[in-house]
């Protein structure tokens, strides 16, 4: 298995483009959003440095907070075979 980060930044490329060329659905940007967050935390940027959402516009922690547990999982799976 490669490197779960570079994995991660890959499909989010990927989505980007799907969504920048018009084939992605409002959910694929909600979608990238969240994980975007959650891959930026997890290489140690804090959420100021991310995004400062308005008042009516918070993210969701628990998609989040998903995203990151799961990749914290490949990651550590990762670390323990090299």
């Amino acid at each position: 298995m490669g490197n779960p980060i570079l994995i991660f930044k890959e499909q989010q490329k990927k989505l980007a483009n799907k969504i920048r060329s018009d084939e992605g659905s409002d959910y694929d940007s909600y979608l990238f959003r969240h994980a975007h967050i959650a891959y930026c935390e997890l290489r140690g940027r804090t959420r100021d440095q991310i995004e400062n959402p308005r008042e009516n516009n918070k993210p969701s922690e628990s998609l989040i907070k998903t995203h990151k547990k799961d990749w914290k999982e490949k990651i550590e799976a990762w670390r323990a075979e090299i």
